[in-house]
């Protein structure tokens, strides 16, 4: 009875082990560094204490440098059939940077008259983005991406001496299209918060552009 026991808790010991070594062969992780540039047009909702919800329109232009990982299980059998063809579903996972300009235009004229004043905004600060790699072929690589970045930002009013600094939120989703190894190209819509030192911004828009892997 004691020596069916033992076996059978032996046979249990050794699956799990010959499970997790093939895991731990099959799991690879591969890094590197990214440059991604786009720009868009963007729209903005300001409230102070003082007035009304304002409504700009305008654009921006952004830049990211990342270290992109890729953790995905690799397909023992494919490989060993000489075909390198690679994991259907990988996960992303990539730190990095997020530097942005934004131009806002004067806001829509308010209930009392007035009208929120053109402004502008230099941002940087890091940023984490992490989803998922879904791969067609050997040339067809598609993601989809989530980041979130906290920005420090340095702003002025157009065409006055009026500067001023504040802290944003970023939060990002993106579709990325990567056709063999050249550079991916993505859409992305952007949603900021912006805690500006005379009210509160939101922000949000659609910005297009190209993503290069070294």
């Amino acid at each position: 009875m004691h020596k069916a026991i033992g076996k059978a808790r032996s046979k249990v010991l050794f699956s799990l082990l010959l499970l997790f070594s093939n895991l731990s062969t099959a799991l690879t992780i591969g890094a590197l560094p990214t440059l991604e540039f786009g720009m868009g047009f963007a729209n903005a909702w300001t409230n102070t204490q003082s007035t009304t919800t304002g409504y700009h329109k305008g654009w921006n232009v952004s830049a990211e440098a990342n270290w992109i990982f890729r953790i995905s299980i690799d397909n023992k059998d494919i490989h060993n059939a000489g075909k390198e063809i690679p994991p259907p579903v990988s996960i992303i996972l990539s730190p990095g940077f997020h530097a942005q300009y934004i131009y806002m235009s004067a806001s829509n004229w308010l209930s009392d008259g007035s009208c929120y004043r053109a402004w502008s905004a230099i941002g940087l600060g890091p940023e984490l983005e992490f989803g998922l790699e879904f791969v067609d072929s050997i040339i067809v690589h598609r993601s989809l991406l989530f980041s979130v970045a906290y920005l420090a930002n340095f702003s002025n009013y157009t065409q006055t001496t009026l500067y001023s600094a504040y802290n944003s939120w970023l939060l990002k989703v993106s579709w990325n299209t990567k056709i063999d190894r050249g550079p991916a190209f993505f859409a992305a819509l952007p949603l900021e918060f912006a805690l500006r030192a005379d009210g509160k911004s939101v922000l949000s828009g659609l910005v297009m552009g190209i993503r290069y892997e070294f």
